[in-house]
């Protein structure tokens, strides 16, 4: 097993969300190292602090050496541990505030927002805390007011039955998203032969006509010189 404190190492630091996920990562490393029930008793405690180490050896199971019993004891310290990582509403509203206040105006920063968003109401649509249709809502309202315009108009013309009346599937959201964003669609017509010359007529329009303009400003002078 690896020390304490090493990279490849578990680690619990008391917080419920993270107990599930600091076992099963203990249990893979006692069953890749065929650790008996008496030997896991005895390494578990060793990945955690000292406070907690304390507390743990108090539990039914470790004297005993019953690794099950005392996983049992363990997870029943520390309400809904045994769900793993667990959200809230709350933290998904913090989620679509804080974006909207931002700017989303390239595809990163898109991503960025999807990454955070997704694992959060994944969670609670699956837990019965959202819907569906509240899931898709959410996202939508987390995007600022420019970025939502722009997404809209790519959805009404990709989607044959997009309303603004429902709020659209949040992953298709995002696919018209990175489309809108994307680098590539920004510097598409970088390529196309027509904008560049437009372009390149655009930048030497001003340079042709400045110095006819001082060519006649000079005859004038010789001009009035001469009379």
């Amino acid at each position: 097993m690896p020390g304490p404190g090493s990279s490849k190492a578990p680690s619990f630091k008391g917080e419920t969300a993270d107990l599930l996920e600091f076992l099963e990562l203990f249990e893979d490393l006692a069953t890749s190292c065929a650790l008996t029930d008496t030997e896991k008793c005895k390494m578990v405690v060793r990945y955690v602090d000292q406070d907690t180490k304390r507390f743990w050896v108090t539990l039914g199971g470790y004297a005993s050496k019953d690794y099950a019993v005392l996983k049992t004891n363990i997870l029943a310290q520390y309400p809904g541990a045994s769900m793993g990582v667990r959200y809230t509403i709350r933290d998904l509203e913090r989620i679509v505030l804080n974006t909207a206040d931002s700017d989303i105006s390239t595809e990163t920063e898109l991503l960025h927002y999807y990454r955070q968003f997704r694992p959060v109401a994944v969670w609670l649509e699956a837990n019965s805390k959202i819907s569906a249709r509240e899931r898709d809502w959410y996202f939508w309202q987390g995007l600022p007011q420019s970025a939502r315009r722009a997404i809209d108009r790519r959805l009404e013309l990709k989607e044959t039955n997009y309303t603004r009346n429902e709020a659209t599937d949040f992953e298709k959201v995002l696919e018209a998203g990175r489309f809108v964003f994307s680098d590539d669609a920004f510097d598409a017509d970088l390529n196309e032969p027509i904008a560049s010359r437009l372009k390149s007529m655009r930048d030497t329009r001003g340079t042709r006509t400045k110095p006819t303009r001082q060519i006649w400003d000079s005859d004038d002078e010789e001009e009035r010189r001469d009379a």
